[in-house]
């Protein structure tokens, strides 16, 4: 595990380095943030609470999907550029685990664009919507979902992007995965605001335990829901680590097939 660390720290330690495009992307948030609030201002006219959610929430919320889904993973980029030049072919003597590698390199990059997004960003939402109340003792456990859904979001990234070894691309793919995350995984709106068949579903599928979930137990946390959602993360972690598993093993398969 030290060397998968190291790669995460190194490659920590290069994005501080070229933080820029961490700070120009959370200004563009800014700016997306606050059309929504007078968005969502205009809607709440008159109202206080729609579907159990107060304005503030609704933008607080609003704030740590953006936070989750805008903090970027680059594995679909590389992984695809591995393949189509040939390169995951010198990857396979290295001293570590192919996915591990892109595990500790991508985690590291989408926690800090994370973290750089919301501390940014909730200056904003503070000071246009206010504050919500949070027990600072819940802090810890919602970190915690959101590592576990950057943790999802990684291998769910991987899955389309081992894709390549049949189709070379998979940035259409992505587009479509990035869509679905907007909608159903509850990146816009909350799943409440949908009709009840629509969010009965979209609440049990992986995407909104990469996005949703963990926004909604920040502004309306129980320990109950809390253990439910880790609960789920966690299973479905396992569930796409063997499917990347699998399906990177019948690719290399192609590779050494066709004299890699």
């Amino acid at each position: 595990m030290k060397k998968y660390f190291e790669i995460g720290k190194i490659n920590l330690m290069n994005n501080f380095a070229y933080s820029g495009e961490f700070f120009l992307k959370s200004g563009f948030i800014l700016v997306v943030l606050f059309i929504f609030v007078n968005i969502w201002k205009a809607a709440y006219a008159g109202k206080e609470i729609i579907d159990g959610f107060t304005i503030a929430m609704i933008m607080w919320y609003m704030l740590l999907t953006e936070s989750i889904v805008t903090s970027g993973s680059t594995v679909i980029k590389e992984v695809n550029a591995d393949i189509q030049s040939g390169g995951i072919a010198y990857q396979l003597n290295k001293p570590y685990s192919y996915i591990g590698y892109y595990l500790s390199k991508s985690i590291s990059y989408k926690a800090l664009g994370c973290l750089i997004t919301f501390i940014i960003g909730s200056v904003l939402v503070y000071f246009l919507v206010g504050k919500i109340d949070i027990d600072i003792l819940t802090i810890p456990l919602v970190i915690l979902t959101v590592i576990l859904a950057l943790i999802l979001d990684f291998f769910m990234l991987l899955c389309i992007a081992l894709v390549a070894f049949w189709f070379e691309d998979t940035t259409a793919l992505r587009w479509i995965y990035d869509k679905i995350l907007f909608t159903i995984g509850g990146m816009l709106v909350p799943l409440e605001i949908f009709p009840d068949w629509l969010e009965k579903t979209s609440s049990v599928l992986p995407f909104s335990f990469a996005v949703y979930q963990p926004a909604k137990l920040f502004v309306q946390f129980s320990m109950e829901r809390f253990v439910q959602v880790a609960a789920i993360q966690i299973a479905y972690i396992s569930i796409f680590v063997v499917i990347a598993i699998l399906i990177y093993k019948k690719g290399i398969g192609r590779v050494n097939v066709n004299g890699g």
